[in-house]
């Protein structure tokens, strides 16, 4: 059924791409209805509101088969391609690495403090 349906939504985007270039736009008179004769059978405001059906038409079975191609493939896979990987056992911040150097520093004895050497100035051009 689902390849069905996938067909049918390649011939529906097919069909909708082939009518709304064919419609006219504003001041252009190329359109589905401009061959010779056919100005006295129909007006341009009777194209238009044709077109426009045949378009919105179209449009209403390609996202209506799209909603439901999409509520088929979900109900046929229920688990995520994520579900076997493992969950990050590291933290995300440093907290916990300072916290494990501050107990460590509780626990030895204390050294004699040394002086932070100055940082140098860098100068970008």
């Amino acid at each position: 059924m689902t390849t069905a349906l996938m067909v049918f939504q390649a011939i529906t985007s097919v069909i909708l791409i082939i009518v709304v270039l064919l419609q006219f736009g504003k001041g252009a008179e190329a359109g589905l209805m401009t061959a010779a004769g056919s100005e006295s059978i129909m007006s341009s405001s009777t194209r238009g509101n044709i077109m426009v059906k045949i378009t919105t038409g179209l449009a209403i079975l390609f996202l209506g088969n799209s909603i439901l191609l999409a509520r088929l493939q979900d109900s046929k896979f229920q688990k995520s391609i994520l579900d076997s990987e493992k969950p990050i056992s590291r933290p995300l911040n440093s907290d916990a690495e300072q916290k494990a150097a501050a107990a460590a520093a509780a626990n030895t004895p204390a050294a004699p403090a040394t002086p932070a050497a100055a940082p140098t100035p860098t100068t970008t051009k």
